[in-house]
C-alpha cells in the first residue's frame, strides 16, 4: 500500500503512510515526520508509536500556551516524545520555549523528549535503504523460498553477497530473487548494511542471529 500524500496550505506535505507495525494508516504533517515514520514502522526496537499522541501546557508572559509534539514512541519499553523540525528551526526561541516544557514534563513522568531535526534523520543511508525493503514488506513469500534463503546462508562461508544468494535461488532468472531478499530484511530475518551505503547487488548478507542458532526453519 503507497503512502498517501496531499499538500496542505502551509506548504508541507501531509498525508498517512501505512503501518505494517501498528496495523493501521499513520498521520504525518511533514516529510520529515513521514521519513521517521518509515524508520518507526521498521525498527525493531520500536515496539509502538502514535502521532500527535498529547497536548503540553505551559505559561509565557502570563498566557497560558499549549504545545503538542509529533510523536509517542516506545522503544526497549523507554516513553519517548519526538518533535521532527528543519534544523533551521530547532533554535527559535518560540521553539525553544515549547521543547523546555517538553523537557519539564517528560522529567516529571520519566519519559524522554527528543528533538529530531532533518539534518540528522537524513544522515547517511538509513532512511534511503528502509523506504527500499519497505517496498517489499507486503509481498507474500513462499516458505520453499524462504527455507532456501535460510539454508544457503547458514551453510554458505562468509562474507556472502546479495548477488550470490540471488544466483542461488534462481539460477535462470536472479533479477527475481531481489523480492524475497528484501522482503525477508525488512522482516528482520536478513540482515543488511544500512548506514554506509545504497543496498546494491554487492551488499553483504547474512542470516539474523535467532534463525542461525536454530538453523533453517
Amino acid at each position: 500500500m503507497p503512502v498517501r500524500k496531499v499538500s496542505n496550505r502551509g506548504g508541507n506535505v501531509i498525508g498517512c503512510f501505512p503501518s505494517l507495525k501498528l496495523n493501521r494508516m499513520v498521520a504525518f504533517e511533514s516529510l520529515i515526520e513521514r521519513d521517521l515514520i518509515y524508520l518507526l514502522d521498521f525498527e525493531p526496537d520500536v515496539t509502538w508509536f502514535a502521532e500527535q499522541p498529547l497536548t503540553i501546557s505551559y505559561s509565557h508572559k502570563g498566557k497560558i500556551l499549549s504545545y503538542t509534539p509529533d510523536f509517542h514512541i516506545i522503544r526497549d519499553d523507554q516513553n519517548i516524545l519526538v518533535e521532527c523540525k528543519p534544523q533551521k528551526y530547532i533554535n527559535t526561541d518560540n521553539n525553544q520555549r515549547k521543547f523546555a516544557a517538553a523537557q519539564a514534563w517528560c522529567a516529571a513522568k520519566r519519559w524522554m523528549f527528543q528533538v529530531i531535526g532533518d539534518e540528522q534523520l537524513r544522515r547517511g543511508y538509513r532512511v534511503r535503504n528502509v523506504k527500499l525493503l519497505t517496498q517489499f514488506a507486503r509481498y507474500e513469500i513462499g516458505s520453499e523460498v524462504k527455507n532456501c534463503i535460510h539454508a544457503f546462508l547458514v551453510n554458505a562461508p562468509s562474507p556472502v553477497r546479495v548477488a550470490e544468494v540471488m544466483i542461488h535461488i534462481s539460477p535462470a532468472r536472479p533479477q527475481t530473487a531481489i523480492i524475497p531478499i528484501l522482503h525477508l530484511a525488512f522482516h528482520h530475518e536478513l540482515i543488511l548494511p544500512l548506514d554506509e551505503a545504497p543496498i546494491s547487488v554487492s551488499s553483504p548478507v547474512r542470516l539474523a542471529p535467532g534463525l542461525i542458532k536454530g538453523g533453517a526453519s
